[in-house]
């Protein structure tokens, strides 16, 4: 497993892909889920108060352009594997 970003009781944060529009960032995350005992990836809203970002309990919600922002910064940091951006390439 990868260096972990952050620890919680659901999960480690391994890998974070982000974009910022103000307060709101968006991130897209690879997280290794505990009770799961394997790695997903998680779109996450956060708000960033105070120099900090907090987590949101809300769906992400964006547009096309801003979703290709954050997949471009999410596929530079290495969020996605090389065997998933081969397939996804296959299928467009």
């Amino acid at each position: 497993m990868s260096q972990v970003l952050k620890r919680t009781k659901y999960c480690n944060l391994l890998v974070q892909g982000l974009s910022q529009e103000g307060e709101d960032i968006s991130a897209v995350e690879r997280i290794f889920v505990k009770a799961l005992n394997r790695e997903e990836i998680r779109f996450a809203w956060y708000k960033e108060k105070n120099g900090s970002k907090h987590f949101q309990l809300r769906p992400l919600d964006l547009t096309e352009e801003e979703l290709l922002e954050l997949l471009k910064d999410g596929v530079n940091k290495g969020v996605f594997t090389s065997d998933f951006r081969k397939k996804l390439k296959e299928i467009l």
